[in-house]
């Protein structure tokens, strides 16, 4: 599907095919596994990882710990339903790295996100022995640099496939998370229409990258997850609530099979079941939220 006025045509999804290339690590990933604890007082939950053989197969268990009984060097900052916070708990929990997870009430922000993002108050925020990190591509990167040889890297090796990963991030936040926000909440049905118009674009598109991407692998990363498919997991449970959020059908087993497969394969993998919240949970959140602002 082309439409007027869009920036990438189907005949840029070459350009956009943003994986090819195998990661620096490819080939004998390290494996985690992940324990899980929350203190629903603190809102907080403690991720640690121990190694084993592969970071897409893991076991683990809720156990109570008392807050501050633990000390880890990574700290992050996010909302259970936030796709952006998602995917850097999908790139922590990938690479098997232990952190510790705050849960924020955005309208009650808490003082360390306050000090911690005084720019523009918003998560995620990574805070990384004292030091916060903000917006969650450069989050991303800076997990995959910094902890460069521990997991599955991230971004591919080749600099040139690096630049064109990072192209296809931008992409999946420009021309589909914004405009499926306006499909859900604008104000007119002008506004929703064009969002919905433009979702459906970005999700055709898409699919060809996932086509030229994979080469017939199981993701946009090839064998094993990497930056672009991170990027587009925290919009999983979103996507699969469209239809009942907005009656529209996002996806469809004739037009966007590989999509459908991709997606069904990322939310069984243990570090992305952790993370990816109830799709009916999610949904009446959503409706909810909607509703309110109805009302302002």
């Amino acid at each position: 599907m082309a439409l007027p006025g869009l920036a990438f045509s189907n005949s840029q999804v070459v350009m956009l095919a943003a994986c090819t290339g195998p990661p620096v690590t490819a080939g004998r990933p390290s494996r985690a596994r992940f324990m899980y604890s929350l203190t629903s007082v603190n809102r907080k939950l403690i991720v640690s990882s121990s190694s084993i053989n592969n970071p897409y197969t893991a076991a683990g268990g809720m156990q109570q710990v008392a807050a501050g009984e633990d000390e880890h060097e990574l700290k992050l900052l996010g909302t259970w339903r936030g796709p952006f916070a998602m995917r850097v708990r999908l790139a922590l929990n990938f690479k098997g790295l232990s952190y510790e997870y705050q849960e924020e009430d955005l309208a009650n922000k808490s003082d360390l996100l306050l000090a911690s993002n005084p720019v523009n108050k918003k998560v995620p925020v990574l805070i990384h022995n004292g030091m916060p990190i903000c917006e969650s591509l450069a989050i991303l990167e800076y997990i995959d640099e910094v902890y460069h040889g521990i997991g599955p890297s991230l971004l591919p090796a080749d600099p040139y496939q690096r630049a064109r990963a990072r192209f296809c991030a931008i992409y999946i936040d420009d021309k589909l998370v914004a405009p499926w926000w306006k499909m859900f909440v604008g104000k007119t049905d002008k506004e929703k229409d064009e969002g919905t118009m433009q979702t459906l674009a970005a999700v055709d598109m898409l699919e060809g990258v996932l086509r030229e991407c994979s080469k017939g692998k199981p993701f946009f990363g090839g064998d094993n997850v990497g930056y672009v498919d991170v990027v587009l997991g925290g919009m999983v449970a979103w996507m699969q609530g469209t239809e009942a959020l907005c009656v529209v059908e996002l996806l469809h087993t004739t037009k966007t099979p590989l999509l459908l497969a991709w997606m069904e394969r990322f939310g069984e993998m243990e570090p992305a079941k952790v993370v990816l919240p109830k799709v009916d949970r999610l949904v009446e959140f959503a409706k909810m939220k909607r509703a309110q602002r109805a009302l302002i």
